[in-house]
C-alpha cells in the first residue's frame, strides 16, 4: 500500500476523486466503471444487470435483495455474482455531503483466467458451503488504495490505457483472495469458456497426491464429446501443482 496511508485516508482521497469525476449519467473514461453522486435521498434505483463490485466512498445506501435489507456505509463494499434484482436507495445524502460511490463491472472470463493462474490454496474453495449471490464487507486498506488508484487514472490521460488493466487486476486479485472470494469465485465458474478448466484447477490442487488420468478428469468436469476437445499438461513439483489447458483442434 502506497506510503502505508490508512483506510481513513484513503477514504478521504477517494471522496475527492470521485466529488471530481462524477457525471449525471454516471459514466467514466474508464470502461466498466460507473461513479454516482446523489445530493438527496431518492427512491428505488434499478439493480445493475452484471455481475459487479460496488463501494460506498460516502454517505449511505439502503439495499433490498429479496428477503434480505442492508444498509452499508462509508469504507463498505458489495460484490454480485449474478445479476440479481437488487433495490437500491441512498439514504443521509444532502448538497452538502453527497453520496458518492462507484460500480466496477466484474467480467466471469477475467475471474476464471485469476482462478487459474492462481497459486495453489490462494482462491478460497466454496465447494462445500452455501455461497451467498451477494456479500457486504468492509473494503481492506489493499483494496482500497487499489481502487483510488483506479479513479486516479482518470487524471492521467497518457497512462490510463496502460495502467488501468494493471489495476483492474489488483482489484480484481484483491477481491478473490478477500472476504468475498467465495462469491468472486462464482463469477468465474459462471462462464462457459473458463469454468471447466477453473474447475479442473481447482479439483487438481485439492487432489494432486491422487493419481488420475486427464480424460478421466475431463470426465468428471463435463469437457467431453463433440462439444470441446482439450489437452492438458500437468507439471508435479513436490507440493505444487501447475497446469496448462488450452483448446485442442477437434478432428475433422
Amino acid at each position: 500500500m502506497s506510503a502505508n496511508r490508512s483506510a481513513t485516508m484513503l477514504l478521504e482521497e477517494l471522496c475527492e476523486l470521485l466529488a471530481r469525476h462524477a457525471r449525471d449519467d454516471t459514466t467514466t473514461a474508464i470502461a466498466d466503471l460507473l461513479i454516482g453522486r446523489e445530493e438527496a435521498d431518492m427512491p428505488p434505483l434499478p439493480s445493475m444487470p452484471w455481475t459487479h463490485m460496488t463501494l460506498i466512498a460516502q454517505g449511505a445506501k439502503h439495499l433490498a435483495y429479496g428477503e434480505q435489507i442492508h444498509d452499508y456505509r462509508a469504507g463498505q463494499c458489495l460484490v454480485a455474482s449474478v445479476a440479481v434484482p437488487l433495490e437500491c436507495q441512498f439514504i443521509e445524502a444532502t448538497p452538502e455531503r453527497p453520496v458518492l460511490g462507484l460500480c466496477l463491472r466484474l467480467h466471469p472470463a477475467e475471474v476464471a483466467e485469476m482462478m487459474v493462474q492462481a497459486p495453489g490454496g490462494a482462491v478460497p474453495d466454496n465447494d462445500d458451503i452455501a455461497t451467498p449471490g451477494v456479500v457486504f464487507a468492509d473494503a481492506s486498506a489493499e483494496l482500497l488504495d487499489a481502487t483510488v488508484r483506479l479513479v486516479g487514472l482518470l487524471d492521467e490521460p497518457r497512462d490510463r490505457e496502460v495502467l488501468t488493466p494493471l489495476v483492474k487486476r489488483e482489484i480484481l486479485w484483491r477481491l478473490l483472495t478477500g472476504e468475498y472470494g467465495p462469491t468472486v469465485r462464482q463469477i468465474g465458474l459462471s462462464d462457459p469458456r473458463f469454468s471447466p478448466i477453473a474447475e479442473a484447477v481447482q479439483w487438481i490442487r485439492h487432489h494432486y497426491r491422487e493419481p488420475f488420468r486427464i480424460d478421466e478428469l475431463a470426465e468428471r468436469i463435463g469437457i467431453v464429446g463433440a462439444l470441446v476437445a482439450w489437452s492438458g499438461k500437468l507439471r508435479r513439483t513436490g507440493n505444487t501443482v501447475g497446469i496448462s489447458i488450452t483448446p485442442a483442434t477437434p478432428r475433422a
